[in-house]
């Protein structure tokens, strides 16, 4: 696995342009292994990521197997005008925004992401057509297909800012394991002798910068420190021990040195390469949880009733945490702004705020009711393949019940916006024709004034 590590630097828009570039690299390896997995195993039903995963829904599309995209990221496959990411540099909602900043989000940044997504779209068409594959317009394939395909968004409405979706989108969230790896011994051991745990947990594939894993270090002890918890559990994964500062200067001056600490010398501090994040946050005594605001994270977290500080480091993490932050149950970091005493005092409030115990309650209960959704999903899944083999593959009639009206009348039709222009045009006519009358009346009355004046008889 690839470390990656976030600089300081503000992540920009055009960012996504060296996304798109990296799967525009790997496309035709990609589409060759799918599509001889899918002639070996002659597979009969493609389940494909539905956000930059072409190659797989290419092969399907081009054999004709009924599609289940999935993911987690509902903004990008149902976008709403009042809604947007702050991975478009917008927050998720556009209710109580200003008219620019709502401009900004609905004209601005899209015709930005178009003139980004053009030139890979084209390179992108010539590839198909290097392979005989059909090209695509501007859309995603997962909008040029939809009418083929089932979406399954591994989210829920409390979480997720709620949304009509058409049928063939499907709520399935969170999608949460029936088993998962229990407490080591030792870790067991730990957490029962602490009765308030803070849990860290940053990922595994975006790490942020030696100084910020400083200030997090610090943040802890002090918390320790301060009595706000007396315990804590760091997965660091595959961050290096070595990424660290040899001292820590805490604020009331002392100095404390971390090699003891990352060695596990420290009797109230658990720091280990791998943490098993379900059993440690479904255990009692965690009461606390620093992420990176993952879609998993966040699902666990909701699931097992922990409030949470949320540090996003990339991607759809900065969403999540403003979607948590707006359910009452989370407050964010700025990982460029990075404070100590920031971290501290969101601690506090965490542990202290009855609203938040409140809302983490509330969001217990609906992420446990919403899980059941998975048996739903795998219903549909077979669904889909029963009416696929009944109907001898894909074509214009496959899952028609799903798909609604507007998809197949097309834009104009779809939205009724010729009705409504032909229903302007009358307003307009019958306002221009009552104008026009009333202006010749106006114009006839005029001229018959003076005229009448003129007709009397002069005084002598």
């Amino acid at each position: 696995m690839k470390k990656i590590v976030m600089s300081d630097k503000e992540v920009e828009f055009k960012g996504w342009g060296a996304l798109l570039e990296l799967s525009l690299m790997a496309y035709n390896n990609n589409f060759e292994t799918y599509k001889n997995v899918a002639e070996e195993y002659n597979i009969d039903l493609f389940f494909c990521d539905a956000f930059l995963n072409d190659p797989c829904l290419d092969v399907a599309h081009t054999k004709k197997k009924p599609i289940v995209g999935f993911s987690s990221f509902l903004y990008t496959l149902a976008p709403k005008i009042y809604k947007s990411d702050p991975m478009f540099l917008c927050n998720v909602t556009l209710e109580n925004e200003s008219f620019l900043e709502r401009f900004k989000c609905t004209i601005i940044q899209p015709i930005k992401l178009f003139f980004l997504t053009y030139p890979w779209v084209n390179k992108l068409n010539d590839k198909r057509k290097q392979i005989n594959v059909e090209p695509i317009l501007i859309e995603p394939r997962y909008v040029s297909i939809r009418k083929l395909s089932l979406f399954l968004v591994d989210t829920f409405f409390g979480f997720e800012l709620p949304q009509p979706l058409p049928p063939h989108f499907q709520e399935i969230g969170p999608v949460m394991s029936d088993k998962y790896p229990p407490l080591q011994p030792e870790l067991h051991d730990f957490m029962n002798k602490h009765k308030r745990i803070l849990y860290v947990s940053l990922g595994t594939r975006v790490f942020t910068t030696a100084k910020n894993n400083n200030i997090i270090l610090q943040s802890i002890i002090e918390a320790i420190n301060k009595n706000l918890v007396d315990g804590a559990i760091w997965a660091l994964v595959q961050t290096s021990k070595d990424n660290f500062s040899p001292t820590l200067n805490l604020t009331d001056g002392t100095q404390i040195q971390t090699s003891s600490i990352l060695n596990n010398e420290h009797p109230h501090i658990y720091i280990s390469a791998f943490a098993p994040q379900f059993s440690i946050l479904n255990h009692t005594n965690t009461k606390l949880f620093l992420s990176h605001g993952g879609a998993s994270s966040s699902h666990e977290s909701l699931f097992t009733g922990i409030p949470m500080i949320v540090l996003p480091l990339d991607g759809d993490q900065v969403g999540n945490g403003e979607k948590l932050r707006l359910s009452g149950v989370a407050l964010t970091l700025n990982k460029h702004t990075l404070d100590v005493n920031d971290i501290i005092y969101k601690i506090d409030s965490l542990l202290k705020d009855e609203n938040v115990k409140k809302n983490v309650k509330r969001m217990k209960v609906l992420a446990r009711i919403n899980s059941k959704r998975k048996y739903r999903a795998a219903d549909l899944i077979e669904y889909i393949s029963y009416n696929s083999g009944i109907n001898g593959g894909v074509d214009d009639k496959f899952l028609k019940e799903w798909i609604p009206a507007d998809n197949r009348m097309g834009f104009i039709r779809g939205n009724n916006y010729d009705v409504f222009g032909v229903l302007l045009g009358i307003i307009v006519g019958l306002v221009g024709g009552t104008l026009w009358i009333i202006s010749r009346l106006f114009k006839f009355i005029v001229k018959k004034i003076p005229s009448s004046a003129s007709s009397k008889p002069k005084r002598e």
